[in-house]
């Protein structure tokens, strides 16, 4: 073995510089024009075939080779491709593929065993894992410690009490004793029944928890207990029974104990507690919790349950329900970290934020998702897990201390919180496969998803995800092993019905999945008949409650002041803030009753997109009261009442763009006659400036008739130049509202009565497409008017 690894590096050397030179040949080869040397020469293209037949032999004696299973074992060997030539290889590529991978997943398994990292089991330890996976219910399949992905044996397999994940019956918790009762055990193990909900068994020390109070060193300053040095000391590795009563002993004697767990879950469906940490203020252990003898744990309950002696977690959520799931643990006295710094609001409230800004220790999360079966743990590994509680009473100190000082109601949000998250019990997981309602179930999945599944693909879906959920209870692997969540999709869209569809659709397959293939294709087959009159996707999802269209509430809610209470209290969106109706949506958007239901889920996530915006200000109504706001506050003047301009309707027409001063509108206005000298001062003075404009333009048009022969150029410029009087008249209508529906109609104005015979000789019809055909100096002016070409005109 010894010469092995130390030739190991040359032999390395050697075959990757053969290997680097055959593909570089192979890439001179190929970029050659090979079709044109094989019709050229007979030779050569004998030679070439006869060189492609042997490599494709060897491939494919070298794949029935690596994809030999055990003796007596005939699957396997249906699996392997025979390659006759270059498109088998094509057709055949993804079981050519699996057989690769699978021969590299056991290298890779073989150079850590080399090494050390995996500890092989021997012969016995191999035969005894047999027997207790014999002892269930038998299979006629190989199951996934045989061939399955992981690297490292199923400890499960060893445990006294094997774990089935089929068993889908209400949890009864594992104690068999316990200390420090208020209640009996017999008492607390009694099933509850309840019409609202299915039978379970309650936690067994709930009692004990709501009637537990805190030591008073809780409600107390003191300076931070600095840790001991993390370089210097070294933890206690614990395996033994002997150990853990070592260990009991000296923790009866402290005051606060830090704990914390490292779960896996991949290879295994309800997942592993795979270590336990637990420090004081002078010393750390690490207890290995996938022992046989794993139960037996249930003696530090003495400590746990202790109510004198606090508990410090941090993140305590899962903590509690995976110490119920597999050890049989319970927490009184219990003080979570987190919401302490939820309750001080910290902008970071993660173990490794506290620890670098208390601790100034810099935790590694690489090692977060590490596979924690591992046996023996690396060093990095081990100084990572004891890393999490060997500062964490230092972090708790500090914590307390800033919770003090704040308000005393901080550290009794706190010590709520954690109580609330000690009383929690531990349920299996089970959904409802035909509602997919449930922990783990398809409802929540398709309604976060935005999928449009025919009826059929919808019930291949439904059937397919709880194929997978019993394959993973069967096999007590996370059903990411069996194949991950974007192949259920897959799977539903393409319904496959044949093998090598499913292969290619399930690329790369996982062995589970393979070995299972004929029972998957024939639930897809069954799912996709029966899904022709089965249900729409629609008609069982509901849209998502963000896409709900809720009603505000009716007055706003009083919530307590964070600098009392230090919790960051839920933002609500009140209906003080939201107006009754929208300016500018008007009443489109209101409910017709409180049990309005939107016909799609398009409709009332657009609804709900807009009632949840900013509202919008107040519009005014017309362009007056934009005028009167942007316009300086005129004079104080005497205006006589009749010249009070009539004030506009409900509901005018406006124009939102008119912001610069309006041209005057050339419409011809009927004369006063002679006569009518008994009319108002009032009334003339108003119509003073109408008569003065249209003197200057019966001016302006005499003018221009008797100088457009000599020079038209010059005389429509200064034609157009206003005079100062008009430019007076302008500025003084431009403080006038101009009223449109009184106005004299331009297309059907009258003639004038009386008319001077200058100004009428001069005067061009109107026409009302003169505008449209006049262009700006430069540009080309568009062409004529054609016939079928139409102008529409708004009064």
């Amino acid at each position: 073995m010894e010469s092995i690894a130390t030739n190991f590096s040359s032999f390395y050397e050697n075959l990757a510089t053969k290997v680097a030179r055959t593909v570089r040949i192979e890439g001179s080869i190929s970029s050659e024009d090979v079709n044109f040397h094989r019709s050229s020469s007979a030779e050569f293209s004998e030679s070439l075939d006869e060189q492609s037949e042997r490599l494709l032999a060897l491939s494919s004696s070298l794949i029935k080779v690596a994809a030999e299973a055990e003796p007596g074992d005939k699957r396997r060997k249906k699996g392997v491709p025979d390659l006759k030539n270059i498109e088998d290889v094509e057709y055949h590529w993804s079981r050519i593929v699996d057989v690769i991978d699978n021969l590299l997943e056991k290298a890779d398994t073989c150079l850590d065993e080399f090494t050390g990292i995996i500890k092989k089991l021997d012969p016995a330890q191999q035969a005894q894992a047999r027997e207790a996976a014999s002892r269930r219910e038998p299979r006629n399949f190989p199951t996934i410690y045989d061939y399955g992905p992981s690297k490292i044996p199923k400890p499960q397999l060893q445990f006294e009490r094997v774990p089935d994940a089929r068993d889908v019956s209400p949890f009864r918790p594992l104690l068999k004793s316990k200390p420090h009762a208020i209640v009996p055990l017999e008492q607390s193990l009694q099933m509850v029944q309840s019409d609202s909900q299915p039978a379970y068994y309650p936690n067994p020390y709930e009692a004990e928890i709501r009637a537990a109070g805190y030591p008073s060193s809780v409600y107390a300053t003191a300076p931070p207990v600095p840790p001991q040095p993390f370089e210097s000391t070294k933890a206690v590795w614990v395996d033994t029974l002997e150990g853990v009563s070592e260990m009991l002993a000296e923790l009866r004697k402290a005051k606060e104990i830090a704990v914390d767990l490292e779960h896996h879950d991949v290879h295994s469906y309800h997942g592993l507690v795979s270590l336990m940490q637990i420090s004081t203020r002078d010393k750390d252990w690490v207890i290995d919790t996938l022992q046989p003898w794993r139960e037996e744990l249930q003696q530090l309950n003495e400590v746990f349950a202790d109510p004198s002696i606090l508990k410090v977690f941090h993140g305590s959520s899962m903590d509690i329900i995976w110490l119920q799931r597999d050890l049989g643990l319970y927490i009184v006295g219990l003080f979570d970290t987190y919401h302490a710094a939820a309750a001080l609001e910290y902008p970071k409230r993660s173990l490794k934020y506290l620890l670098a800004k208390f601790a100034n220790f810099q935790a590694d999360k690489q090692y977060q998702m590490a596979d924690w079966r591992l046996r023996p743990l690396t060093e990095e590994m081990f100084n990572y897990a004891r890393a999490d509680t060997h500062f964490l009473l230092h972090v708790y100190d500090h914590l307390r201390n800033q919770l003090l000082e704040k308000s005393q109601n901080l550290i009794d949000y706190v010590l709520e919180h954690s109580k609330a998250e000690a009383l929690q019990r531990y349920e299996r997981p089970v959904y409802d496969a035909e509602t997919g309602q449930g922990s783990g179930g398809w409802y929540d999945l398709l309604a976060r998803s935005p999928v449009a599944f025919s009826r059929e693909q919808f019930a291949v879906f439904r059937a397919v995800h709880q194929w997978r959920d019993e394959v993973a209870r069967a096999e007590d692997e996370g059903v990411q092993c069996v194949f991950p969540k974007h192949f259920l999709f897959k799977l539903a869209m393409t319904m496959p019905l044949d093998k090598h569809t499913l292969f290619k659709t399930l690329s790369p397959m996982t062995p589970i999945a393979r070995s299972r293939a004929d029972s998957l294709l024939a639930v897809i087959k069954a799912a996709k008949i029966a899904g022709a009159n089965g249900p729409e996707l629609h008609e069982v999802i509901k849209p998502p409650k963000r896409f709900e269209a809720v009603a505000a509430p009716p007055t706003v809610p009083t919530t307590p002041d964070v600098e009392e209470t230090g919790i960051e209290q839920p933002r609500v969106v009140a209906s003080a803030l939201r107006a009754d109706s929208s300016q500018f949506w008007g009443g489109a958007l209101e409910q017709e009753s409180a049990s309005f239901v939107p016909p799609s889920t398009a409709l009332a996530a657009t609804q709900e997109a807009i009632r949840l915006s900013l509202p919008i200000p107040p519009m005014p109504s017309t362009i007056v009261e934009v005028r009167e706001k942007l316009a300086p506050a005129p004079a104080a003047t005497a205006t006589p009442a009749e010249s009070t301009p009539p004030s506009p309707p409900a509901n005018p027409v406006f124009t939102v763009k008119e912001v610069a001063a309006r041209r005057k509108r050339k419409a011809p206005v009927e004369a006063p006659p002679a006569s009518s000298s008994s009319t108002s001062s009032s009334a003339s003075s108003a119509s003073s400036s109408d008569a003065d404009d249209d003197d200057e333009e019966a001016a302006d048009s005499s003018v221009e008739s008797s100088v457009k022969e000599q020079s038209p150029k010059k005389t429509r410029t200064e034609a157009k130049r206003p005079s100062q009087g008009e430019k007076k008249n302008k500025n003084t209508q431009d403080t006038t509202p101009f009223d449109y529906n009184s106005a004299p109609s331009v297309l059907h104005a009258p003639k004038p009565a009386a008319e001077s015979t200058a100004a009428s000789s001069t005067r061009k019809p109107f026409n009302p497409y003169g505008k449209s055909l006049e262009a700006p100096s430069g540009v080309r002016k568009p062409r004529a008017e054609t016939a079928g070409r139409s102008y529409t005109f708004r009064r």
